[in-house]
């Protein structure tokens, strides 16, 4: 069990600096979370205040970390066996980072001329729009099948791999609750994001009450002025 906790040690050490320049840290701290993100809005003082919880991570993608820990904690019982366990901790590790840096708790303060989050303000005026997209650019989506000629002429579908497609598939599970609301401004198309690790419903929703939000207060100042 010796060479296996080396690996595990090595592994371990690796991933703790990989946690804290990914913000994994904190990712791991939503764990507890519901499958399904969410928000809740309330009105007090005159201001707008939406406060978000993000979906956990997917537990199939811990589960592949899980095993191949334990495959690479066994090589003295499973020997050159124990090594494939890289497969699946490789595989979950991957899944793990997608959205990782905005999987937190957020809260976003609407006032009569500012929005406010993370530490930073925009006035109403400097906002062009806010927008959700993917946490992730990973095409998890499968590929279309191949067909191969066979030597008498015939066609037959061609295999694919089992741990390209277990993959894709822990991918597209974390790519689902990792959806990213921003804010852009009219200076330019650069985006500040506001809330990660969102489910798309819930992402979508956040955008349309936030637009409304703003939009009313931008009417009631501009009635103020007139």
């Amino acid at each position: 069990m010796g060479m296996g906790v080396l690996i595990l040690a090595v592994l371990g050490v690796a991933g703790f600096f990989l946690a804290g320049k990914l913000g994994l840290l904190g990712f791991f701290l939503t764990l507890g979370n519901r499958g399904q993100a969410r928000f809740h809005r309330t009105e007090r003082d005159g201001q707008t205040v939406f406060s978000i919880t993000p979906a956990r991570p997917s537990i199939a993608a811990l589960v592949a970390i899980v095993v191949g820990v334990i495959m690479l904690a066994s090589i003295n019982t499973l020997e050159i066996i124990a090594f494939f366990g890289l497969i699946p901790l490789t595989m979950g590790a991957l899944a793990f980072l997608i959205g990782a840096r905005y999987r937190r708790s957020a809260e976003i303060t609407i006032t009569s001329d500012a929005v406010n989050s993370g530490g930073k303000s925009w006035r109403l005026g400097e906002i062009a729009d806010f927008n959700v997209r993917q946490g992730s650019w990973i095409n998890a989506k499968e590929p279309p099948p191949l067909v191969e000629r066979t030597p008498d002429g015939g066609l037959v579908h061609a295999s694919k791999s089992t741990s390209a497609m277990f993959s894709r598939a822990l991918n597209r599970r974390m790519i689902d609750r990792s959806y990213l609301v921003s804010l852009r401004t009219r200076a330019g198309s650069d985006e500040t994001v506001l809330s990660g690790g969102l489910t798309p419903d819930c992402a979508q929703a956040l955008q349309r009450d936030l637009r409304e939000a703003i939009s009313k207060y931008a009417k009631a100042w501009m009635g103020g002025v007139a």
